[in-house]
């Protein structure tokens, strides 16, 4: 592995454990070009793997386009837009990895067909804990992406949480509003 990549892969997984900060990576926006396209097809692939086939590529943008989005809006207010690639590569690589966490849970969780199925899993320790676990990892990303913006825009902790929280929330309503409720 060469030198630059096994530095990379280290400054990710700092991330990932909350240490450190996007500035530790490089300033290249190949590099963040490449990690958005992997990011939106792993998306992609894993919402058609989960069911989702025929518009799991457009959720995939969507919460790209909103996470990227609004980190930049983030920066930009701030007066730190020459920060943007490293915090957007951030961002993207950290998604990368959080996505690869939460897949195998996700293959594993039953998604219910009716009412019914929905008490059925209630009282399935296994599912249950699944779906704890990936609640866990809902707040992991949460956390991994408010320290990536406490870092690059120099805020609280807390409040880079509440941000981070409403970008969350920004992408569940324009899903909504584009895809309609989920089912």
């Amino acid at each position: 592995m060469a030198p630059a990549f096994r530095e990379f892969v280290r400054t990710v997984a700092d991330l990932c454990r909350l240490r450190g900060g996007p500035q530790d990576l490089p300033h290249s926006p190949p590099l963040l070009a490449a990690l958005v396209v992997a990011s939106i097809v792993l998306d992609g692939l894993t919402g058609g793997l989960l069911g989702n086939a025929g518009d799991a590529l457009a959720h995939s943008m969507l919460a790209a386009a909103v996470v990227l989005g609004l980190a930049w809006v983030e920066l930009a207010v701030r007066g730190r837009s020459a920060r943007y690639v490293q915090t957007a590569t951030a961002l993207a690589a950290c998604g990368i990895v959080v996505s690869l966490a939460q897949l195998p849970l996700a293959l594993l969780i039953e998604l219910p067909k009716d009412d019914a199925a929905v008490q059925e899993l209630a009282r399935d320790p296994l599912q249950v804990l699944l779906r704890w676990f990936l609640l866990a990892s809902l707040v992991w990303q949460v956390l991994v992406n408010a320290t990536i913006l406490h870092q690059a825009v120099e805020i609280r902790r807390g409040i880079a949480i509440v941000h981070v929280l409403s970008w969350l929330i920004a992408y569940w309503a324009l899903e909504s509003l584009l895809f309609g409720p989920a089912g």
